[in-house]
């Protein structure tokens, strides 16, 4: 049998051994062979799985850069919005506005900003989302090249499921206006400045009048009241500002003042001429007291106001309009057969017979003659009041003052209520403009479904024979070829719990402020941080986004209690508080791997058939155009070097325009 060649009696022979051995080393190059093969067999998977997250990964991109997009244009929005709603508080604050009408500028400018820069970014997204499936085929095919290494050369392409953007940009498109604000703010201005002119008036008024009554300018009615008829300061009270003073305390006074003159009153001598001029006195004053008891000052809760502060009769001429002009209250004698009135029946001239009462205008008249001793007539009634009217030492002098004031207060005041009814209403319609403009970003947020948002389905493919590495071809084993093959792959987005949700944001917004010096300026200080902050709280539903709008509000200045300004605020900044927007999920999104049936069943399309297209198109590609070409994507050139523009944002109020490109291949969105 030839076995001695191998072993004898002493056991193996050394051609045994050799052969032994020859037949191990070919078995461990039979063995790497067979590795090697089984390897590069595999390869092809991992190459098809890299396709499709190359893919992927760019849906990923776009769907940040969209975001930061809309959140930009949302955030301007609600800046716009607040600015407007700020302008219009400053409307109703005296003095505020110059302040209000640069506000609400600032509001329209940073509104007209934020519809230039939405319907360019809606144009740019779309066209950026046709793009989208060739530059998908593209980074396929190159991630695929990339992956060619030691003789083996693949090739490889990704289609995106849906093929067609199925995104809403309509949140983008609805238009922001706050043009009604500003013409609510005009009005509200208008209504205002009447207010406080007529306030002015008031006020002025009412310092004068409380001057005459509480200031010694040279004397006033508290002090002549004093000197002259002793009253007590219960009775004759001092009011130490016009605030604290009004047009009731002067009528209370000559109320007392007139009493106790009346009371007091009692000639200085016995003399007819003395007694005629008291009994005037006396009259006066009965005259004085029975006008003062007829007044009255009423204010009501609008504001209004209604003053009856009577005129006192100064001359002669103004008493023949009163009472004390035609009261039958005068003696009358016969006098050589004719009636003859006198001040009192003690004057000397009173000789004659009783001629009963009549009144100081029956002489005027010729009804009666005016006595030659006693005089007694319509000038000794108004030389009573009109010496102490025109002497500054007088107590009428200071009545009539405040009567003069108490008019031009009644008109002025009425007016102011009137204009604050006015200013009440424009505000309540500026506050519905307001609440309109709120409603305007309700709108339902971007809906953003680009090719890819269901996943990319890649192919890869070797191309040619791949033979094995010389190495393993030697005299005891045969080198392998291994043939051509081809493996398919899919890729979809998921959400990185682990990563913060604004983390894509905040890098747009570092590009878009900090490196391009973007920002709004404004006469009210912290806008520029408000809108940094509703940028980024974009990615939090806006949480806490109504509460950041409403302080800015609530911060104005020059806002007091009671008055339409404090009303509308508070109005505004409650409808600031309560704004709700549709929440939006930002978290970052990951390319992972899933089944091709995952894909292409929610795309309602036949498995086996499409990945045979895409594996036919391989074959038909020399390039990444090609590849794209291939499956009917478009493709820009150079799309692998540079970045697209999607969007111009010109800084509020100014034409400076910064223009902002999508670059595929990260989630940015930068400038130039």
């Amino acid at each position: 049998m030839g076995l001695g060649l191998f072993a004898d009696e002493r056991g193996y022979t050394s051609l045994a051994v050799i052969t032994a051995l020859l037949a191990s080393v070919a078995m461990v190059f039979c063995m790497a062979t067979v590795e090697w093969t089984m390897a590069r067999s595999a390869d092809v998977q991992d190459v098809a799985d890299a396709a499709a997250l190359a893919g992927s990964n760019v849906v990923a991109n776009f769907c940040v850069a969209s975001q930061a997009i809309d959140a930009c244009a949302t955030s301007l929005s609600l800046v716009g919005v607040t600015l407007a709603g700020s302008g219009l508080v400053m409307s109703a604050i005296p003095g505020g506005q110059e302040a209000a009408n640069r506000t609400i500028r600032e509001a329209e400018s940073v509104i007209e900003a934020r519809n230039r820069f939405a319907r360019s970014a809606a144009e740019g997204l779309r066209r950026a989302e046709s793009m989208l499936p060739g530059v998908i085929a593209s980074n396929s095919w190159s991630c695929a090249k990339a992956n060619s290494s030691s003789g083996v050369e693949y090739v490889g392409t990704s289609m995106a499921f849906p093929q067609e953007s199925q995104s809403d940009f309509g949140a983008l498109l609805a238009k922001v206006d706050v043009g009604g604000i500003g013409e609510d703010a005009r009005r509200l201005q208008d209504a205002i400045r009447v207010v406080e002119e007529a306030k002015r008036r008031a006020d002025d008024s009412r310092m004068r009048a409380w001057q005459a009554d509480c200031v010694d300018m040279p004397r006033c009615m508290r002090s002549r009241a004093q000197s002259l008829a002793g009253l007590s300061d219960a009775q004759n009270p001092f009011a130490g500002s016009p605030e604290s003073w009004n047009f009731g305390m002067a009528i209370r006074r000559s109320r007392a003042y007139y009493a106790a003159r009346l009371a007091q009153e009692s000639p200085f001598s016995s003399n007819i001429e003395e007694t005629t001029d008291s009994l005037a006195r006396r009259a006066f004053y009965e005259y004085a007291l029975d006008e003062v008891y007829g007044a009255w000052c009423l204010e009501y809760e609008d504001g209004s106001v209604d003053l009856h502060v009577p005129h006192l009769a100064r001359t002669s001429d103004e008493m023949r309009d009163t009472w004390l002009y035609t009261d039958a209250s005068w003696p009358c004698t016969y006098e050589d057969d004719q009636r003859v009135l006198h001040s009192t029946l003690l004057c000397p001239g009173a000789t004659g017979e009783d001629a009963g009462l009549d009144c100081v205008a029956a002489i005027d008249s010729g009804a009666v003659l005016r006595c030659p001793v006693c005089g007694m007539d319509v000038s000794d009634l108004g030389a009573v009041a009109s010496i102490s009217t025109i002497a500054n030492n007088g107590y009428e002098h200071y009545w009539q003052i405040v009567v003069e004031e108490a008019q031009t207060y009644e008109s002025a005041r009425n007016e102011q209520a009137a204009a604050e009814r006015q200013a009440k209403a424009v505000a309540e319609q500026g506050s519905r403009d307001f609440e309109q403009a709120l409603e305007q970003l309700r709108t339902p947020r971007l809906r953003i479904c680009p090719p890819g948002a269901w996943g990319c389905v890649g192919v890869a493919a070797r191309t040619g024979e791949a033979l094995s590495p010389s190495e393993l071809s030697t005299m005891l084993s045969a080198g392998a070829s291994l043939p051509p093959g081809a493996a398919a792959s899919a890729a979809a987005l998921a959400q990185n719990n682990g990563a913060r949700e604004n983390d894509g944001l905040s890098g747009c917004l570092e590009h878009l402020v900090r490196a391009e010096g973007f920002g709004i300026r404004s006469a009210l200080g912290g806008i520029d941080e408000l809108w940094g902050e509703l940028f980024v709280s974009y990615g939090r539903s806006f949480e806490g986004a109504g509460d950041a709008m409403a302080r800015v509000v609530e911060n104005l200045d020059g806002v007091f209690g009671g008055t339409v300004g404090a009303w509308l605020r508070q109005k505004v900044s409650s409808l600031l508080r309560s704004v709700y927007l549709e929440p939006a999920n930002v978290h970052t999104r990951v390319s992972v791997l899933t089944g091709t049936q995952d894909v292409l069943g929610k795309a309602g399309v036949d498995k086996g058939g499409t990945i045979r297209t895409l594996l036919q198109s391989l074959s038909a590609c020399g390039s990444a155009s090609d590849a794209a070409r291939a499956i009917g994507a478009g493709m820009w050139d150079d799309s692998r070097d540079s970045a697209m523009e999607i969007a111009e944002l010109y800084v509020p109020g100014t034409e400076r325009r910064i223009p902002l490109r999508l670059d595929f291949g990260a989630a940015e969105v930068t400038g130039p």
